[in-house]
């Protein structure tokens, strides 16, 4: 089973699992068959951990593996001390990649952006 992350556009994302593998998926992206839940004109894939994250090429921004699992810890509850041991990372690069998420998702604050991301995940 692969979790997707669909795009939908900067502020919108879809989460839905696929039984088929990964490479099955990005194979059928570049074959242009992938049957998406919505419409792509042009989807692209980026594998990242347990993840495919799927993009129109043109408009929608792709989240990084780093960006993936603060949203999870935050969703989770973890504090800034426990995603740098989780992450190794520093406090600083933590606050700065929350703080890309939340202009990402456009949201001013750390529950705002657990709540988008919880939110589209269960989409």
């Amino acid at each position: 089973m692969t979790h997707v992350i669909i795009a939908l556009d900067g502020n919108t994302y879809i989460h839905k699992d696929f039984a088929k593998t990964a490479d099955e998926l990005c194979r059928e992206i570049r074959l242009g068959c992938f049957e998406s839940p919505v419409a792509m004109k042009d989807p692209t894939a980026v594998r990242l951990q347990n993840y495919l994250l799927v993009a129109e090429r043109e408009t929608s921004p792709l989240l990084s593996a780093n960006q993936i699992s603060i949203l999870e810890l935050l969703s989770q509850g973890a504090s800034e001390g426990e995603m740098e041991r989780a992450m190794q990372l520093s406090r600083s690069g933590i606050r700065h990649h929350v703080e890309t998420l939340k202009q990402k998702f456009n949201v001013g604050t750390r529950e705002e952006l657990i709540a988008v991301f919880n939110r589209n995940r269960a989409l």
